[in-house]
């Protein structure tokens, strides 16, 4: 059998139906009815395509935000020639889009991280790693799954199936399910979304310093792209993450026991790296256990002991040697962190610090983003549109600002609940704090009592988030025996498995009811979808402040520097985002009741009450279990 008859057959197993949709399909809205608040945003989304603007929306939950973004998006995109990317860092969000584009009959790619479509076992690979290990197993053409995509041109089993993927939506998941065990999921994705005039990804496909090679390799302009950002609260955080970075001793001990399995001639750079971290130390952390440095304090040292770029040149040689072997390395840990180093200073804080690592001290040393619009601002100008959204899009000035989106060329909208009023009653209990100088005895046995009270007087399923692990345990261990419903506790560091198998169990108790605990921006406030009884009542306990530290403190000077609002933009509003989101846990659909009480008496002062949404009305009490009893007995 000849290599294209052999493709052919495989196409044929994999029953490929090659029919090429059409290249421009007419929509009509995919449901009865449309929602007053929805039918305003779909016309909001409109008007900012038609003048070239960009769009915030603080739109509730229950509004119909990916459909009434979509909608409109698309229609315009197909009009004019332009490309909607829809981006959301959740999976369940790309499932959502996926389907929402099924509904409207208009072919969609979804693109997740390469990492993550990627058929070998490369799941607890860091980013960097990852990289490494894909470039060179292709560059050596070890990757099967690529070379059954590509032999100088791409192979006719792959155009075959490219064609199937762009036929019709289909989920990334779904397309590695389909073609994953023969091809590159990543590559057919990115061969079928070069055709496509919608394409679902992550924010960093765009929202990095890649984000010229990703356009590129699709034969899209960022000049002609809508795009569309999904719980966007979350893209400032998420842009800073990415480009920070760090090393610390505890990383340099390994990359040396690395060096040495491996036989490598490397050893003298890594003390040289060790020796000026510790010196650093020795010199800046008299008083304290952290301190802030400058650039030269690395660079410096380093080129005086061994020199800064033969270190990162053969440090780099040493980790492809230790990638032909393993799958991960702590060398090309220490060489990331050495090339982002050189970095600008503008925007990033540098901080060296005492930590305590696996129960041993050791020193770190960071390089952290503060301003997360050296890569949105250019990215968002350059856009023909880009529109945010989000439930918690609060102040939506602040978001604006953070973002570097221009003043005078973004909408900002606020769109009312679509969800009765009557069926959620807000409760701020004004008996408890988590306030660091309060956190007594008698203060942590006050919040025990308020959640054992509360947890009780909710019919069904209860969900309790507070503002750290620490916290969380100690109320466990003094509420627990007064509990009546069985309990579920989230793990710190548990698996995605082992958080689904959670969450599972928890909901399948709501007939009888149970309560979940949790921490406020963990998986559970931010993640999950319980709708119906599954969930009837949110207590959040405490604000989750950020811990002081030079971090913290060099975000609010930054914020204070530019925007004149450090402590709202650096500090409280963060806080409150996460309350808030916990919160909208409770109420999924219009025809969903629940109860949320927010323990802790500052959320009742004028400054946290501004922070909250303004259609919310709130009960103000000491007995909030009192209220609860009396919202359900009518319901």
């Amino acid at each position: 059998m000849t290599r294209k008859a052999g493709e052919e057959q495989a196409v044929k197993e994999l029953q490929v139906e090659p029919n090429i949709p059409s290249e421009h399909k007419l929509m009509s809205f995919p449901y009865l009815s449309v929602r007053p608040s929805q039918q305003e945003m779909i016309s909001d989304v409109k008007m900012a395509l038609q003048e070239r603007r960009h769009l915030i929306a603080d739109a509730p939950t229950g509004l119909g935000k990916t459909i009434a973004s979509l909608f409109p998006a698309v229609e315009y995109a197909q009009e004019n020639g332009k490309t909607v990317f829809f981006l959301t860092s959740r999976l369940s969000q790309h499932k959502m889009a996926i389907e929402t584009m099924q509904q409207l009959g208009i072919p969609a790619v979804d693109i997740i991280g390469k990492k993550w479509l990627c058929s070998h076992d490369v799941q607890d690979f860091d980013s960097t790693m990852f990289s490494n290990f894909c470039h060179g197993m292709v560059s050596n053409r070890q990757c099967k799954y690529y070379n059954n995509f590509r032999v100088k041109e791409v192979t006719y089993g792959a155009q075959q199936m490219i064609i199937q993927i762009g036929n019709k939506p289909l989920h990334s998941e779904d397309a590695k399910k389909l073609a994953g065990h023969t091809y590159c999921t990543y590559e057919l994705l990115m061969e079928a979304a070069k055709k496509s005039v919608v394409i679902v990804a992550d924010y960093f496909h765009i929202f990095s310093s890649n984000e010229r090679k990703f356009f590129k390799r699709l034969n899209k302009s960022l000049e002609n792209s809508i795009i569309i950002v999904d719980e966007a609260h979350n893209l400032p955080d998420r842009i800073r993450k990415n480009l920070s970075s760090k090393i610390s001793t505890r990383t340099i001990e390994l990359a040396k026991r690395e060096s040495d399995r491996f036989g490598l001639h490397v050893k003298d750079y890594l003390d040289c790296i060790e020796d000026v971290v510790k010196s650093l130390a020795k010199q800046k952390l008299l008083a304290a256990n952290e301190s802030f440095i400058q650039k030269s304090d690395i660079v410096e040292r380093i080129e005086k002991l061994c020199g800064y770029k033969a270190a990162v040149v053969s440090l780099s040689r040493a980790c492809q040697k230790v990638l032909e072997d393993k799958r991960k390395s702590f060398i090309e840990k220490i060489v990331t962190f050495l090339e982002n180093w050189l970095g600008d200073d503008y925007g990033y804080a540098r901080i060296v610090s005492r930590e305590r690592i696996f129960g041993k001290d050791h020193i770190s040393v960071f390089y952290n983003c503060m301003d997360p619009s050296v890569a949105s601002k250019n990215i968002i100008s350059q856009s023909y549109s880009t529109i945010l959204m989000s439930g918690t899009l609060s102040p939506m000035e602040m978001y604006r600002d953070l973002l570097g989106m221009e003043e005078e060329r973004t909408d900002l909208k606020s769109y009312p609940s679509p969800f009765p009023k009557e069926n959620r009653m807000n409760i701020i209990t004004t008996e408890i704090t988590t306030k660091y100088t309060e956190r007594t005895p008698e203060n942590y046995a006050r919040i025990a009592r308020t959640v054992v009270l509360c947890t009780a007087a909710i019919k069904g399923n209860v969900a309790v988030f507070f503002p750290s692990y620490k916290i969380m345990k100690e109320i466990y261990a003094i509420s627990k025996e007064n509990i009546q419903k069985p309990m579920f506790v989230e793990v710190q560091g548990a698996t995605k498995e082992e958080r689904k198998k959670l969450q599972e169990e928890f909901a399948a108790q709501y007939e009888k009811g149970a309560v979940l605990f949790g921490v406020l921006a963990g998986s559970f406030s931010e993640g999950i979808d319980l709708p119906g009884d599954k969930l009837n009542g949110v207590i959040t306990i405490g604000i989750p402040l950020e811990k002081p530290s030079l971090a913290s403190q060099a975000l609010i000077d930054y914020y204070e520097q530019r925007f004149k609002k450090g402590m709202d933009y650096g500090y409280f509003y963060p806080a409150m985002r996460k309350v808030v989101q916990a919160a909208g846990r409770c109420i999924r659909t219009e025809r969903d009741i629940g109860i949320c009480v927010f323990g802790d008496k500052r959320l009742n002062s004028r400054r946290f009450r501004n922070m909250f949404p303004r259609n919310w009305d709130f009960v103000v009490t000491e007995r909030p279990e009192l209220e609860i009893r009396k919202f359900f007995a009518t319901r």
